[in-house]
């Protein structure tokens, strides 16, 4: 008989009950991709951001009564901790107006594309790769978000929504927008047809790879 695992409820209700080994295997379940939300934007404090996500649900886990998905919950904690640092080191203070602006536009996340001084030149070797994730940090922050959230991490435009606090229709208009304005980055951003050719004919199977090298194993 085949062994079913645990749904991320149960697990954060063994966690609560006391269940250290629960814990750390939800937190095992989510650590790629939370990781991952904040390396395509924040090289340089990806790891540290990460473990500020967890603490936070860490002191947050009874509050959590299961009206969204622990997801959901986990990725509204870690976008809040995003906006937070970027003040921080930019000393804005609207969240709105840092969701207009682009990494690029901030000075984080080497958004000049060189990628010569960043940790993420090693999973960036590849051109495509490259091109792909300048582009992506060209986009309106919230862009980039809702973007990341729906075609990375198979969130539905209704999980967004909770996670940005923006209603379903903005949402889907903002990932169009987005779909739209990140196509056009490419063309704008290519050092030669011949990549941007090769960027947008395989654009798919891109993503997907740069997806998978910005988790920490970089595979």
């Amino acid at each position: 008989m085949t062994e079913v695992s645990p749904t991320d409820f149960e697990l954060l209700e063994a966690w609560r009950d006391g269940d250290e080994r629960s814990g750390r295997e939800l937190f095992a379940r989510h650590f790629d991709s939370i990781y991952r939300f904040f390396r395509s934007k924040v090289d340089d404090a990806a790891e540290d951001l990460t473990q500020q996500t967890f603490l936070g649900c860490v002191k947050g886990k009874d509050r959590y009564r299961g009206d969204a998905s622990f997801r959901t919950y986990l990725y509204t904690i870690a976008r809040n901790r995003l906006y937070t640092h970027i003040r921080d080191r930019q000393r804005r203070e609207a969240v709105v107006e840092l969701g207009q602006l682009s990494i690029a536009e901030l000075g984080l996340g080497s958004p000049s594309g060189s990628l010569s001084n960043s940790p993420t030149k090693q999973i960036a070797a590849r051109e495509e790769h490259k091109l792909l994730l300048r582009a992506m940090r060209h986009l309106p922050l919230a862009m980039q978000v809702a973007l990341e959230l729906h075609y990375w991490e198979g969130l539905s435009v209704r999980e967004i929504a909770e996670v940005i606090d923006t209603p379903e229709g903005t949402i889907k208009r903002r990932l169009q927008r987005a779909r739209q304005r990140l196509d056009q980055l490419i063309v704008e951003l290519a050092d030669s047809d011949t990549l941007r050719q090769s960027t947008q004919a395989n654009f798919d199977d891109w993503a997907q790879d740069l997806r998978a090298k910005l988790s920490p194993t970089g595979e």
